[in-house]
């Protein structure tokens, strides 16, 4: 009974880690390759609580020390919203969305200085990028 049953375990197999043919990198990409928050800027539960004590109309910037055109940044609005932003290496890579929610603002920073990509899942981005290169 025994042989029979590690057989069975032999041919079921461990589940896979990762859905077949996934690659890790097509799941969650580097921000882009060097991609890593300066050093001395705001993260983890640093981060949280300057995300959270931001008064209305103040800022956070977050910078790329891999790129200085790379950055993201929260503006806490005068009606409460925050109007969360990233620009990715040029002036036409850069974006905006605005959320009443400073959780999916914290989860996004935090994302961010992971140098991942998965955070912007969770928004709806405009392009303004534009803006700037029609000048």
């Amino acid at each position: 009974m025994e042989d029979l049953f590690l057989k069975l375990i032999d041919a079921c197999g461990p589940p896979p880690a990762r859905p077949e043919g996934e690659d890790p990198v097509e799941i969650d990409p580097r921000a882009h390759p060097g991609h890593r928050p300066v050093d001395g800027g705001p993260h983890g539960v640093a981060l949280e609580k300057a995300v959270l004590s931001l008064p209305r109309d103040g800022n956070l910037v977050l910078e790329c020390a891999g790129d200085e055109q790379c950055y993201a940044q929260v503006w806490h609005r005068p009606d409460g919203t925050y109007q969360l932003e990233y620009r990715d290496r040029a002036p036409a890579e850069h974006y905006r969305t605005r959320t009443v929610s400073a959780e999916k603002v914290v989860a996004a920073l935090q994302g961010w200085t992971a140098g991942g990509a998965g955070w912007r899942d969770a928004f709806q981005w405009e392009s303004i990028g534009s803006w700037f290169t029609d000048v």
